[in-house]
């Protein structure tokens, strides 16, 4: 049953509380003081009772101080004919006193009604009278808002700086947030856990997705609703440059003289990347994909793929060398010379032009003779070694040939002359003959 507000002066009823509640009571003892304290916390709006002891004093007082002051005002006074309220016991929350007892309660707890609460209850005993003092330290918990998310803006560029916000706009601390991040698939993951509303991060790709904020406190958790799709802007990255030619290695790629080759590059981006072409840096091409027929010599050169992303201004590179073999004219010749002061041969094979260098070797090997070389080759025979009508052949291969060529040469002593005539052959049908005196050589 609830008291009506009296009207009495709200002046501090403490400083005379013991001149007005005597009425021949006596504390024999200053001693009998007794001092308890209780600290409650309770949800606002919801209900909450504040103890003034276990029993009904014959006279009491309740006062109330608010946080931060050192004042202190009557909530109700009972002295022996009932409480009676004061209007500040409606400011903090329409408190009424517990039936039969001296406890204070509401059923609609207001933030404002946080702060001291004293109740001085006198018991009167055999003894003596009893002072009591009843200290009770209300905490009114105000349960986390919904939260919503902020941030920076809606793209961000990674590398740089980026903030997010979990914004309330009630709860008591100490709060707590959970940032969850989510992905087009639909996979949860927490970006961070603290005690700020506010997070800094330096952005990257992977922070592309959707956010949610779970603000926590002792009261309840709230979460929000799914934010707007953060767009993380990045790249170009380093090209990736895949060719298909007649040879790719790491210092660059060849192809076969009117042959084909393709370049296909590619650069991750968001926005996607948009590509051009560079030959000796000069743009010739745009597109992800190159294809040249029918390569020619001069196209040989530095090709250099340009990916850009138009939206943040950026871009980036990757240079490959290209090399354009194409073969020597004609087929290779052989030639005969006297050497070592005509008593070995000297067996040259030319077969100039061509890129690379075509490659020569002279059969047989004999002794274990150097027996390979480049455009124009020169091995040393002995003569001692040698016996007539020995067929020397030189066999010509280059990279952009499927097939090789050659020439021979053959030895050849006529019957009581010191001398030997050498066989030229080119080809299959080409023939000549030299005839060189070689000393020494055949008796």
């Amino acid at each position: 049953m609830k008291n009506r507000v009296s009207e009495v002066p709200s002046f501090c009823l403490t400083v005379f509380l013991l001149p007005l509640l005597l009425y021949g009571l006596e504390i024999s003892d200053p001693g009998q003081v007794v001092y308890k304290e209780t600290r409650i916390s309770a949800v606002v709006e919801h209900e909450v009772t504040l103890p003034c002891g276990t029993t009904l004093p014959d006279v009491y007082i309740w006062s109330f101080t608010q946080p931060g002051t050192d004042k202190i005002q009557a909530v109700v006074y009972n002295f022996g004919k009932g409480p009676k309220l004061q209007h500040l016991a409606q400011d903090l929350g329409d408190l009424d006193v517990v039936q039969n007892s001296s406890s204070l309660s509401t059923k609609n707890l207001l933030v404002a009604a946080e702060g001291l609460y004293t109740c001085q209850a006198l018991y009167d005993s055999v003894e003596g009278a009893k002072l009591y003092y009843y200290y009770v330290r209300l905490r009114v918990l105000v349960p986390v808002t919904k939260p919503y998310v902020l941030w920076s803006n809606s793209s961000a560029v990674e590398g740089l700086p980026y903030w997010m916000r979990c914004g309330l706009k009630n709860g008591t601390e100490p709060i707590t947030y959970k940032w969850e991040q989510e992905s087009r698939s639909g996979l949860v993951t927490t970006l961070a856990e603290t005690n700020q509303s506010l997070i800094n991060i330096i952005i990257n790709r992977n922070n592309t997705g959707w956010y949610r904020c779970l603000a926590k406190n002792e009261v309840n958790q709230e979460r929000s609703d799914r934010s707007d799709w953060l767009d993380v802007l990045y790249g170009p990255d380093l090209p990736q440059v895949d060719v298909t030619a007649y040879s790719v290695t790491e210092r660059g790629s060849s192809a076969l003289e009117k042959g084909n080759v393709s370049f296909r590059c590619q650069a991750s981006s968001n926005p996607a990347s948009q590509y051009s072409w560079l030959y000796n840096n000069i743009e010739f091409y745009t597109g992800p994909q190159l294809n040249i027929t029918n390569i020619l010599r001069g196209q040989a050169g530095y090709y250099t793929c340009l990916a850009q992303n138009t939206l943040i201004n950026t871009q980036s590179k990757r240079t490959i060398t290209l090399t354009v073999y194409y073969p020597p004219d004609g087929t290779p010749s052989c030639t005969i010379f006297p050497a070592n002061n005509y008593t070995d041969l000297a067996l040259f094979c030319s077969w100039g032009g061509g890129y690379p260098a075509a490659t020569l070797k002279w059969t047989p090997n004999v002794n274990g003779a150097i027996s390979q070389g480049l455009s124009n080759f020169t091995q040393i025979q002995a003569g001692s070694d040698t016996i007539n009508n020995t067929i020397f052949t030189c066999y010509g291969s280059h990279a952009a040939l499927n097939t090789g060529q050659n020439c021979s040469t053959r030895t050849c002593e006529y019957m009581g002359k010191k001398s030997t005539e050498f066989i030229h052959k080119y080809g299959k049908n080409s023939v000549s003959t030299l005839e060189i005196g070689i000393r020494g050589l055949y008796y």
